[in-house]
């Protein structure tokens, strides 16, 4: 089941639970109402890690490094 969700596929975000800029992948399952993204992480030189984190600790990356927000 899919749940309509306002991250897209292939965008950046600050995932918060890392501290780190992620890609988003796919929606992959849903949890007690709340979307579970895979996502990926660079570590390193071409070293990529995939992970799955809820929606809730995704935020846009452009919004995450305006001025102000630290």
């Amino acid at each position: 089941m899919k749940v309509k969700s306002s991250i897209e596929r292939g965008a950046q975000y600050l995932c918060t639970k890392l501290g780190d800029v992620v890609t988003a992948i796919e929606q992959v399952a849903v949890v007690k109402g709340l979307a579970m993204w895979e996502v990926e992480r660079k570590i390193g030189e071409g070293i990529r890690k995939r992970l799955i984190v809820s929606e809730r600790s995704l935020i846009p990356a452009h919004i995450a490094s305006a001025p102000g927000l630290a």
